[in-house]
């Protein structure tokens, strides 16, 4: 997992994403930046999922919810922001599948 160092306030980017690696399909540990467009990163990759995250992926950002306190986990909900998981899972909080927007839809 990920983890602050710092207090950090509702709508600030907790990370940037842009000097990983592009690459066109999912992966068990890369994140989706675009349609079609994923980035391997070395700390995005270790970002949890949580189905009350505290963070929301914008683009190549990643970005506070809601206000994070120091040493809490920086985590965004799979479901909302990739179309397909390379490597779907049981969530631990809620005990559903996660599969991604795509399979959540039918």
């Amino acid at each position: 997992g990920v983890y602050t160092r710092r207090d950090i306030g509702e709508g600030s980017i907790v990370a940037d994403l842009v000097d990983g690696k592009l690459i066109q399909k999912p992966t068990r540990t890369s994140i989706q930046v675009g349609q079609g467009f994923h980035v391997e990163d070395e700390i995005g990759s270790c970002i949890n999922h949580s189905c009350q995250p505290s963070c929301e992926i914008r683009s190549f950002l990643v970005i506070a919810l809601r206000d994070i306190g120091e040493d809490e986990e920086v985590t965004f909900d799979y479901n909302e922001s990739e179309d397909e998981i390379a490597s779907p899972f049981k969530c631990e909080c809620c005990g559903k599948m996660i599969l991604g927007k795509n399979h959540e839809r039918k």
